[in-house]
């Protein structure tokens, strides 16, 4: 049961009967988050914040006429909820009457809470005690690690976070859903006699504190391994050098690491969101939900969104939910087969709009409409003869390419995007070498994006974790497979 669950049927209650007769259909979606978090400058100035809370309800009313509206009703009681039913009901007259819009059925209406039925709160978790803690521990290995000769900085964010949320409807709709999810981010600046170096990682997960820290805030092991990639990887970096314009002109491949497969979200992603579809805004769908071309990836890809696969029967990804946002089981949706688009991530709204049924991917920030939004997105080979297990096969005939790993975002244009990357590594004559390459950027066009791709190697990682933004903020992650790319006019290296 959630946390005042019993105050809020009344308030559910109350707007349902508030409405009943006046309007073809309503639904609610009430979401509250309680947080406890630590940043730490680098100049050793820390914020932390013990305790915040923040909830939100959102309500959906249309007519037999098409209309539809939806509003955050802030956190209302049974007896504020009326009034605001009212201005809603006003607001909704007047728009225009919209014929094809439709809300596609749920698959299952049952009633049911989804994730744990007893998720510790960050007080119950001590989490404030624990990741100061944590962050200490992360200080004294950077500061162990600093030298005259590279010293060393610290930046570090850490964060737990228990969601609760319930989805309903004027027919009796009551789904609930209590999920952890906890982050952290370390930074590493490293200062040379005439160079600097940087470095971040990123670890995080669907699940309490205990993922980053044990139960005295001492690091996972997990995290140890993360902190000491970033400082390995920003005193790399002190060395590290630019590509001379003669490597530029004769590269012919880029290896994408997973960590830094951020434009599969932006430049791919984004374009099978259906509401994006159906803007006509989507560079790879016309608005009626056709693609644009019949192949928008080599044959080796596979596009693929949802919870990642469990191996304990518990979804995992940082961008996971059981149930979306409009009470709809989250489904895995391939997006790509062998090179040719296969779907979209649907809400309940887009899909009734375009005949289909709802996968599950409806979300909003908490008070806010509900969009459509990916969760975890990732690119995998499309059969397994286009994976190669042993590194040199995987690199063999490559004469000059560009092993790049890691990504701190990236700028996206009209047809594509620009995304940085951490480092580079050069591979000559198939063999990955010690050649170590200044940070970067990988500028990719929409639809030739994954044409290039050849093959990938290894398993599917998702060290990549993120917040997007669609004026609205929702954690993701993308990843997959390690990718070879040929590059192209649609996918260039500038650095």
């Amino acid at each position: 049961m959630l946390t005042n669950e019993t105050a809020m049927r009344a308030t559910c209650d109350a707007f349902f009967g508030a409405v009943a007769g006046r309007v073809a259909g309503a639904d609610l979606c009430f979401e509250r988050s309680t947080r406890a978090e630590v940043e730490r400058d680098l100049d050793g100035g820390t914020r932390v914040t013990a305790h915040a809370s923040r909830g939100g309800l959102v309500a959906r009313l249309w007519d037999a006429q098409g209309r539809c509206l939806e509003v955050g009703l802030g956190e209302p009681g049974p007896m504020d909820v009326k009034l605001r039913v009212e201005e809603a009901l006003e607001a909704l007259a007047p728009l225009a009457p919209d014929p094809e819009f439709a809300l596609a059925d749920l698959p299952n209406r049952a009633n049911r809470h989804f994730g744990s039925d007893s998720v510790p709160s960050p007080a119950e978790q001590r989490a404030p005690e624990r990741i100061a803690v944590l962050v200490g521990a992360l200080e004294a290995m950077v500061g162990a690690a600093s030298s005259p000769a590279s010293v060393l900085q610290l930046r570090a964010r850490v964060y737990t976070e228990v969601e609760e949320k319930v989805v309903c409807d004027d027919r009796g709709l009551w789904r609930t859903q209590s999920i952890a999810s906890s982050f952290l981010q370390v930074e590493v600046q490293a200062r040379g006699e005439a160079t600097r170096g940087r470095w971040v990682e990123r670890v995080g997960d669907v699940a309490t504190l205990d993922v980053l820290c044990g139960p005295g805030g001492e690091p996972t092991p997990r995290v140890e391994a993360a902190a000491r990639k970033a400082i390995a990887r920003a005193v790399r970096m002190l060395e590290a050098r630019a590509l001379t314009e003669v490597e530029r002109a004769a590269l012919t491949h880029v290896i994408v690491d997973a960590s830094a497969m951020v434009f599969v979200h932006e430049a791919c992603g984004h374009n099978f969101e259906a509401d994006i579809v159906l803007a006509g805004h989507s560079g790879l769908f016309h608005a009626s939900g056709a693609p644009v071309s019949e192949r928008v990836g080599s044959a080796a890809v596979r596009l693929v969104d949802g919870p990642l696969d469990p191996t304990d029967g518990v979804p995992r990804g940082f961008g996971t939910h059981f149930i979306d946002d409009e009470g709809v089981e989250v489904e895995t949706v391939v997006l790509i087969d062998a090179g040719r688009p296969v779907d979209c991530m649907h809400s309940r709204e887009t899909a009734g709009r375009l005949g289909r049924q709802s996968n599950g991917h409806g979300f909003s920030d908490i008070g806010q409409p509900r969009l459509v939004r990916m969760t975890n997105t990732s690119l995998v080979a499309s059969a397994p003869q286009f994976q190669q297990d042993d590194l040199q096969a995987f690199l063999s005939g490559i004469a000059l390419g560009l092993w790049v790993e890691g990504s701190n975002g990236g700028e996206v244009t009209g047809d594509g995007m620009s995304a940085s990357f951490q480092s580079g590594r050069l591979v000559r004559e198939g063999r990955l070498t010690d050649e170590w390459i200044r940070p970067g950027m990988l500028t990719v066009r929409t639809r030739g994006a994954l044409l290039g791709v050849e093959a990938f190697h290894g398993p599917p990682r998702f060290d990549r974790l993120g917040f997007c933004g669609k004026g609205q903020t929702k954690t993701v992650s993308e990843g997959g497979s390690t990718a070879r790319i040929r590059l192209s006019e649609d996918f260039v290296v500038g650095c």
